[in-house]
C-alpha cells in the first residue's frame, strides 16, 4: 500500500508538469462580403468650371481670390501667398520671364499702366494687378499683388 501512496504523487507530478504543446485549432474562416464603391466613387470634376479654370504647368494651388483671367507664367510653383498676393518660383531666367509674361498678360486684354523697377502695373475691368519679378539666385520669383 505504501508503494501506491508514493507512486501516485509522482505520477500526478509528472502529469502536471507535462509541457507538450496543446493541439492547435484552425480558426474558422471569416465570412466576407463584397461591397461596391462608395457613394462618391463615380463623381468627377468633368463639368466643374472652377476645376478647369487654369490648365497650366504649375505646382501648387492659387488662392481662390486670385484674378481668374490673369495669366500665370509656366513652368512655376506657388511658394507663398497671403491676403492680396501670391508668389511663384520659376526655373526660367528673369529676362525670359519678363518678356514672355508681359506679352502674355497684354494678349489677355490687360492694359499696361506702368513698367518700372518696382514692378509692372496692369489693369482690366477696374481690377489692378502689380507683377514684380526678382532673381532669387536661380530662376525667377514672380509676385502678383492684387
Amino acid at each position: 500500500m505504501w508503494r501506491i501512496v508514493t507512486v501516485l504523487p509522482v505520477l500526478f507530478l509528472l502529469h502536471a508538469c507535462d509541457r507538450s504543446a496543446p493541439e492547435k485549432r484552425q480558426p474558422e474562416p471569416l465570412e466576407t462580403v463584397e461591397i461596391g464603391g462608395g457613394p462618391d466613387a463615380t463623381l468627377t470634376t468633368e463639368f466643374d468650371e472652377r476645376a478647369k479654370r487654369m490648365e497650366i504647368d504649375m505646382g501648387g494651388v492659387l488662392p481662390s481670390d486670385f484674378p481668374q483671367d490673369m495669366p500665370i507664367f509656366s513652368p512655376s510653383s506657388v511658394v507663398d501667398f497671403g491676403p492680396g498676393y501670391v508668389e511663384l518660383d520659376s526655373p526660367v531666367p528673369v529676362g525670359e520671364v519678363r518678356s514672355s509674361l508681359g506679352a502674355q498678360i497684354q494678349r489677355s486684354g490687360w492694359a499696361v499702366e506702368s513698367i518700372g523697377d518696382g514692378g509692372s502695373m496692369y489693369s482690366r475691368n477696374g481690377l489692378r494687378v502689380r507683377v514684380v519679378l526678382s532673381d532669387p539666385g536661380s530662376g525667377t520669383r514672380i509676385r502678383y499683388e492684387y
